[in-house]
């Protein structure tokens, strides 16, 4: 972090959770960067959080992710020349394409994973299990409800 003082007890949450995302993002990359995949970047982020198992469409990625179309098209493109995801025909609709992972873009998502796991490993450890516990909970309740569609414009 910068030199710049920052006043945690008057810290909203939406800067609170964009801090700790962040943080999250920059062990990811560095975890990722140190298993040998020296190209990846952090705008590659949304593309590995948000793309489903099975594959996602490119506008539900851009949808997600809170970009334009455009935009996590330029980004499909770079991590399919890198070998991350393919565009394959969707199954449910031949007309429609969808994004997924190689088997080198799930090694990423292991990396990630297992990052994110002992960065709530530490901080269930630093506030305790319990508060954790019911922080991660309350957080997960308030995602639904934000993503839950009528609540989105609110």
């Amino acid at each position: 972090m910068s030199e710049q003082k920052i006043p945690y007890e008057s810290l909203m949450i939406g800067a609170t959770v964009n801090i700790l995302a962040q943080h999250i993002n920059r062990r990811v990359a560095q975890a990722v960067r140190e298993h040998g995949f020296t190209d990846f970047r952090a705008s590659f982020h949304p593309v590995f959080q948000w793309c489903g198992p099975q594959g996602s469409r490119l506008t539900e990625l851009a949808e997600w992710a809170g970009v334009t179309k455009p935009s996590m098209s330029e980004i499909v493109d770079i991590l399919v020349r890198l070998g991350y995801v393919e565009r394959t025909p969707d199954p449910s609709d031949r007309r429609a394409t969808l994004i997924r992972r190689t088997e080198r873009g799930w090694e990423v998502n292991r990396i990630a994973r297992q990052v994110v796991e002992a960065v709530q490993a530490n901080w269930s450890q630093v506030i305790g299990a319990e508060a954790f516990s019911q922080l991660l909970d309350g957080l997960r309740r308030l995602t639904r409800l934000a993503t839950e569609r009528g609540h989105d414009e609110e």
